[in-house]
C-alpha cells in the first residue's frame, strides 16, 4: 500500500510541476539579426546570438541554425562563422575565433561531428552546424550569409519573407531582434502602411515597427522551440534598381499590395479566432483533466483502500485457505492476473499428492514427468485440465522430459496454446465463485480505466492541435487516473484475510522460519509449502535434506518454470510466424 501511495504521489507531483525534460544544456539569451536587402533582390544577413553554456558540464556542443522559408530558387551561401567569449556585461573578451568550413557528412544529422572545430552547411535541409569544443561559459556566435533571389518582384511591389526564428530550434530564443534594411533610394520616402507594409507572424507578444529610415524592426521577447517568428515586408519594386530580367518577368502581371494586404488581414482575423478557439479548448481539456483526476482520487479513496484484515500477525507457517488450490491462491495473490506460475504450482502440488509422478535421473535430479491416462483423475479442481495440457506436450506419451517441453510446443503451437487457454479458463471458473474481489470496486476500476483512455485520446489531440504543454498535462493526468484505476479494485474481507495469511507465510519463509522450524514439520507438510514458496518468490529459502519430497519439488520448480516459459515463447513465436 505504501508503494502504491508513493507512486501516486510522484505522478501527482509530475502533473503539478511538469519537468523541463529534453532541454539542451545551454540557453540562447539574445538574438540580433540584420537583413540588408540589396537592389538586385538578394539579401545579406548578419546573425548574432548570445549563448550561455554555464550549465553544460562538457563544454562541447553542436549548435545549429535553420535557414528555411525563402523562395524555391533562393540559394544560401555562408560567408563566415565566428565566435567570441563574453564577460558578465556581454562585452567581447579576447579575439574573435573564426571557425573553418568543412564538408558536410550525412552522419552528422544523427549526432556525429568532425574531429576538430568548424562549421558545415546541409543545403538539403537548410541547416548550418557549428562544432565547438572548450566553450566558455558565455559566448556570442556570428553567422554572415547571403541569400540570392530572396525577394520576389511583382508589378507594384517587392515581397520579402523571412523566417528569422524557424520552428523546431534546439532551445528557446530570448530577446529576438530582427531588422530588415530596405534599399531605399536617396530621393525616396517611407510611408508606413502605404508604400512600405510589414507583418509579423509568431508569438502574440511580438512587435513590428516600420522606421522612416527604411528599416523594419521585429521583436519577440521569447520564441519557444515549438514556435516560430516570421517577417514579411513589402516595399516599392522600383527600389530594386539592379533586378535581373528573369526576376522581373517571373511574376509579371501580378499585383501584390492589395491582395497581400487582404490576405494578411484575413490571416490576422483567422489567427485571432483560432487562438480564442485553442485557448477555450485548452481550458476545457485542462478542466476535464482536473475534474477526472479529482473524481479518480475520490473513487480511489472510497474503493481503492484495502479493508484491515482480521489476521494481523507477521508470521504464519500453515497453508492459507486450506480448501484453495495453490493456483487459486496465486490468482488472489496477483489480483486475478493470469500467469504460467499457476501451472507450475499445480504440477508441484499434483506430484506432492501423487496425481503425477516425478522421474529422477541417476544424479537424483528431476528428469521427466510420468503422466497417467486422461480420465483416471477427477477434474473437480485443475487436475484434469493439467493432464490435458501435459498430454499436448507429450503427444499422449506416458511421460514427458523436462528438456523437451519447448520442442513439443514448437511442433504443435496452436494445440498447446489452446490447452493453456483452456487451463486458465478452468482456473478462472474455479476462482469466480470464491468472490475474491469486491464487485463495486471492480466496476469503479473499469470506469476509471475508461476515463483514463478518454483522457489519453484528448492528450494526443492536444499534442497535435493545442501544443505540448496542454498535451503533456493531459497525458500525465491520464497516467495518474490509469494508475489509480489499476489500484482501485480491492479484495473482499474474506479474501483479504486469506491474503494476510499468505503474506505472513511468505514472511515466515523469507525470514528464516523454514530453517528454524523445519524439524517441527513433517516431510509432507514441508512438501505442501513448496508450491507456495514458488508462488511467493521465496523458493531459495526452502532448505531441506536432498532425499525429501520437499527438496525434490524445490529442485523441480525452477527447471519446470524455465522450460514451460520456453515452451510458451516457442509456441507464441511459431503461431505468429505461421
Amino acid at each position: 500500500m505504501k508503494a502504491r501511495l508513493a507512486l501516486v504521489a510522484l505522478l501527482l507531483f509530475l502533473v503539478a510541476a511538469p519537468a523541463t525534460a529534453w532541454a539542451a544544456d545551454y540557453r540562447c539569451d539574445q538574438a540580433d539579426l540584420v537583413a540588408q536587402v540589396e537592389t538586385d533582390g538578394s539579401v545579406l544577413v548578419t546573425d548574432q546570438r548570445i549563448f550561455d553554456f554555464s550549465a553544460d558540464g562538457a563544454k562541447s556542443e553542436t549548435l545549429t541554425w535553420l535557414y528555411g522559408g525563402f523562395p524555391e530558387d533562393a540559394e544560401v551561401t555562408i560567408a563566415h562563422v565566428r565566435m567570441a567569449a563574453l564577460d558578465g556585461d556581454d562585452n567581447v573578451t579576447g579575439e574573435w575565433v573564426v571557425l573553418e568550413p568543412t564538408t558536410f557528412l550525412l552522419s552528422w544529422r544523427q549526432g556525429g561531428r568532425p574531429d576538430s572545430d568548424g562549421w558545415s552547411y546541409d543545403k538539403f535541409q537548410s541547416k548550418l552546424y557549428a562544432f565547438v569544443r572548450d566553450l566558455p561559459d558565455r559566448a556570442v556566435f556570428e553567422v554572415s550569409y547571403q541569400v540570392t533571389h530572396a525577394v520576389e518582384a511583382y508589378d507594384d511591389a517587392a515581397d520579402f519573407q523571412w523566417f528569422y526564428a524557424p520552428r523546431d530550434y534546439a532551445v528557446a530564443m530570448h530577446q529576438v531582434k530582427a531588422t530588415v534594411v530596405l534599399p531605399m533610394p536617396a530621393d525616396a520616402a517611407v510611408e508606413p502602411g502605404d508604400n512600405v507594409r510589414a507583418w509579423g507572424h509568431g508569438p502574440a507578444d511580438g512587435t513590428v515597427d516600420i522606421g522612416l529610415d527604411g528599416s523594419v524592426k521585429f521583436f519577440d521577447p521569447v520564441v519557444a522551440p515549438t514556435a516560430y517568428a516570421d517577417a514579411r515586408v513589402m516595399f516599392p519594386v522600383q527600389w530594386l534598381t539592379n533586378l535581373s530580367d528573369e526576376a522581373k518577368l517571373e511574376h509579371q502581371g501580378s499585383l501584390q499590395y492589395y491582395w497581400t494586404t487582404r490576405y494578411e488581414e484575413s490571416w490576422v482575423d483567422r489567427a485571432a479566432h483560432q487562438k480564442m478557439l485553442r485557448d477555450g479548448l485548452s481550458i476545457g481539456v485542462l478542466a476535464l483533466s482536473f475534474l477526472v483526476l479529482a473524481a479518480a482520487l475520490a473513487v480511489y479513496a472510497r474503493w481503492g483502500r484495502e479493508r484491515p484484515p482480521a489476521f494481523t500477525d507477521d508470521y504464519y507457517c500453515e497453508v492459507p485457505g486450506t480448501d484453495l488450490a495453490p493456483a487459486m491462491l496465486g490468482r488472489l495473490w496477483r489480483w486475478n492476473h493470469e500467469s504460467p506460475d499457476d501451472v507450475v504450482a499445480t504440477v508441484l502440488d499434483m506430484i506432492r499428492r501423487g496425481a503425477l509422478r516425478l522421474r529422477l535421473g541417476d544424479d537424483g535430479r528431476p528428469m521427466a514427468l510420468e503422466i497417467p491416462q486422461q480420465g483416471s483423475i477427477s477434474d473437480e479442481a485443475l487436475d484434469g485440465a493439467t493432464l490435458a495440457l501435459l498430454h499436448e506436450l507429450s503427444e499422449d506419451a506416458e511421460s514427458v522430459s523436462l528438456t523437451e517441453l519447448s520442442a513439443a510446443a514448437h511442433e504443435r503451437p496452436a494445440d498447446f496454446l489452446r490447452a493453456v487457454q483452456q487451463w486458465q479458463g478452468r482456473l478462472s471458473a474455479l476462482v469466480a465463485p470464491c468472490h475474491f474481489f469486491d464487485e463495486a470496486s471492480r466496476r469503479a476500476q473499469h470506469v476509471l480505466l475508461a476515463a483514463a483512455a478518454v483522457l489519453a485520446l484528448a492528450a494526443v489531440g492536444s499534442f497535435i492541435f493545442l501544443g505540448w504543454v496542454v498535451g503533456l498535462l493531459a497525458l500525465l493526468a491520464a497516467l495518474c487516473v490509469g494508475v489509480l484505476g489499476n489500484y482501485t479494485m480491492r479484495r473482499t474481507p474474506a479474501a483479504n484475510d486469506i491474503a494476510a495469511h499468505a503474506k505472513a507465510l511468505r514472511n515466515w519463509m523469507r525470514d528464516g522460519g523454514w530453517q528454524a522450524q523445519r524439524d517441527q514439520l513433517t516431510d509432507g507438510e514441508r512438501a505442501q509449502l513448496v508450491a507456495y514458496a514458488y508462488l511467493f518468490g521465496v523458493l531459495s529459502c526452502v532448505d531441506d535434506a536432498p532425499d525429501t519430497k520437499a527438496a525434490q519439488l524445490a529442485a523441480l520448480a525452477p527447471q519446470l518454470s524455465r522450460n514451460f516459459d520456453a515452451a510458451l515463447r516457442a509456441a507464441h513465436h511459431r503461431a505468429e510466424v505461421s
